[in-house]
């Protein structure tokens, strides 16, 4: 009849204990907010992860509190990389830990986490951290950037540095070239063949006409108003520039010429022959 006894209370015992130490399930997420003075009491489970979230444009860049060591009871992960998220996770049943976070814009917030598994049926699966009343003053400037970004940031402006060395150095050797090649080709565009009365271009004061395949030019020495004849033989007057004794005219002349006066000894006519 004791041994009954003893082993039903030994059974019950252990089912008491099970009892007692069932996992506690997800309760609602829980809001805090950023900046608060009292810690917040954030209820994990074992073998569970509660994720924090900082607010939006924020990033978790320090946490204090907790062992984060690979032999320690706490497992806090904030990422390789820095972001908005936090993970919270306990290694033992019953411990409890005060949890400091930082962020990139000097915000911080404080928690009080508590291992409830056997003491409360739900736990905290989701914290969203919410702006404070002072977010505007800190918003303002960034006041730690991850390293990473840093070097990532040197890495691009050094890239964007050699990019635009090279672009320069294309973009020049492309110049020379096409200078080069107008300097080769230029003068083969070239046609001298125009007529006049060489007398009477002497008298006037010009001494060469030529054209290439956009300007018809003149080197004269004095200023001259400038007809051009169409198909018909009527004459138009022509907009052109004198500059340093040389005209330039802006298109292809082929009959036309030049006056100063009504006098004919003072009109010099001139034809563009066939290349």
């Amino acid at each position: 009849m004791m041994k009954l006894l003893c082993l039903f209370l030994a059974v019950a015992g252990f089912g008491l204990a099970a009892a007692k130490l069932a996992d506690p399930t997800p309760g609602e997420p829980l809001t805090v907010t950023m900046g608060q003075r009292t810690p917040t009491k954030i209820r994990v489970a074992r073998g569970q992860a509660t994720l924090i979230r900082l607010p939006e444009g924020q990033r978790v860049m320090n946490t204090y509190g907790g062992d984060k060591g690979e032999g320690g009871v706490w497992f806090v992960d904030a990422g390789k990389i820095p972001t908005r998220y936090l993970a919270v996770k306990p290694k033992e049943v019953g411990i409890h830990t005060t949890l400091h976070v930082i962020s990139n814009t000097g915000q911080e917030i404080s928690f009080f986490v508590q291992e409830v598994t056997g003491l409360d049926g739900k736990f905290d699966a989701e914290v969203d951290a919410k702006e404070g009343n002072d977010a505007d003053t800190y918003a303002k400037e960034v006041k730690w950037v991850p390293a990473d970004d840093i070097v990532s940031c040197r890495q691009h402006a050094d890239s964007l540095k050699v990019d635009a060395a090279e672009a320069t150095k294309k973009a020049e050797q492309s110049a020379a070239t096409t200078v080069a090649e107008y300097q080769t080709n230029y003068p083969k565009k070239l046609f001298f063949g125009y007529e006049w009365d060489y007398a009477k271009a002497e008298k006037l004061g010009f001494e060469i006409a030529w054209s290439d395949d956009k300007f018809t030019c003149f080197r004269a020495k004095n200023v001259l108003a400038l007809y051009e004849l169409d198909q018909d033989g009527k004459p138009s007057l022509i907009q052109y520039s004198f500059a340093d004794g040389l005209y330039t005219v802006p298109k292809l002349l082929y009959d036309g010429y030049f006056a100063i006066g009504p006098k004919k000894a003072n009109k010099l006519a001139f034809h563009r022959s066939k290349p």
